[in-house]
């Protein structure tokens, strides 16, 4: 897969939302950004997102239960998910519902265009994460 993406950033941290945008947009990348799990959801649904990143802990509306959405309605894309509170059993969990991959917080720049590229060229998700 080349070219450019559609990603969706979903984390209720302004910083961190705007530092990803910032880093994707520089590879070309088209970047919308939800605070909030329901926030993230809503846009999901109403535009063709190539590519999901999202937090795991947020209040109210959860990454897991974000995952679990994004997968059941788009199996095919992408999610990338991201934590600074990491634990093998969340890594586990946002796997075994689906996830791409999962990221223990702080990321760097280069990592997040590592990942983002992989998933991308990845196509289609492995059914045995599914």
């Amino acid at each position: 897969m080349t070219g450019t993406a559609s990603i969706l950033v979903v984390d209720d941290d302004a910083v961190v939302r705007q530092s990803l945008a910032r880093v994707l947009e520089q590879e070309g990348h088209r970047i919308d950004q939800a605070g909030s799990g329901a926030e993230g959801v809503q846009m999901f649904e109403n535009h063709g997102y190539s590519l999901v990143i999202l937090d795991l802990r947020m209040p109210r509306l959860g990454g897991l239960t974000v995952l679990q959405h994004v997968r059941n309605s788009r199996p095919e894309v992408p999610i990338l998910v991201m934590t600074g509170y990491p634990s093998l059993e969340n890594a586990k969990e946002s796997i075994q519902l689906g996830a791409f991959d999962f990221l223990p917080k702080p990321l760097d720049a280069a990592q997040i265009r590592t990942v983002v590229a992989r998933a991308r060229q990845s196509g289609t998700l492995n059914p045995k994460r599914c």
